[in-house]
């Protein structure tokens, strides 16, 4: 039964992976620059050693946004090229003309923004890089 329940939302997951790479922003592509999002049309980031499957619904003049947080396939555990099958699922309810931001432990994060109207999104990776009080100048 296990078994069956990991071989389904692994398959699950490879189809929705698949079908949002079609909007897929690569590793390589400016991390500051806004990407638009429309109602239901997934896009998809890597994010550090995560991927992360983002899409929106409009309601109400608000954006409610699912995130579907897996491994990297070059990531995997042992070398492996299937990523692990666990998977995080994060929903958030932003309002028109606000923005979130979703920090990973690895200093990076993801910033959403909701317009007025929520017909749309718009989704940034930022990178952060922190100073430690001995990289700090002295008076």
């Amino acid at each position: 039964m296990c078994l069956a329940k990991n071989i389904v939302g692994a398959a699950t997951l490879t189809g929705v992976l698949a079908i949002a790479n079609l909007a897929t922003v690569k590793a390589g592509d400016s991390s500051s620059v806004w990407r638009p999002m429309k109602p239901l049309y997934a896009i998809s980031f890597d994010v550090g050693r995560k991927h992360v499957l983002s899409y929106f619904l409009s309601k109400e003049g608000v954006c409610d946004l699912s995130m579907i947080v897996a491994d990297r396939p070059d990531e995997a555990p042992g070398g492996n090229e299937v990523p692990g099958l666990e998977t995080v699922r994060f929903e958030a309810v932003i309002e028109g003309g606000k923005t979130a931001r979703f920090d990973t432990a690895e200093g990076n994060s993801l910033e959403y923004a909701c317009p007025m109207g929520a017909q749309m999104m718009t989704v940034r990776r930022l990178n952060q890089v922190a100073l430690s009080a001995a990289n700090k100048e002295r008076p």
